[in-house]
């Protein structure tokens, strides 16, 4: 398998996980799927636009531009309706099947 993306590939796979892994409520499995999410920068992906682009929508769609990126990414999942979680959720799997 190649390197190139190891280290995301392995954080987006622990996120999948988190986010299958549970009976929680898809909030929930999405704000502790975040933990891992964060591991992954941006700057990894500079080498295939398609994908920084695709990491900048779930940034994105988890309100991650303040500084405290963490604690927003939680409230953000926690206030989001069940199709907003699972849309979100959905690209976090998608994004990881890209990478592998």
């Amino acid at each position: 398998m190649d390197d190139k993306y190891a280290n995301a590939r392995e954080h987006f796979f622990a996120a999948i996980r988190t986010l299958a892994a549970s009976s929680d409520s898809v909030q929930t499995r999405l704000i502790d799927a975040n933990t891992n999410i964060l591991d992954v920068t941006i700057d990894e992906f500079d080498g295939d636009p398609e994908l920084k682009f695709k990491f900048a929508k779930i940034l994105d769609l988890l309100a991650i531009d303040q500084d405290d990126m963490e604690t927003v990414a939680v409230e953000t999942a926690a206030h989001m309706t069940d199709f907003e979680a699972v849309k979100v959720a959905d690209l976090i799997c998608d994004f990881y099947y890209e990478l592998t």
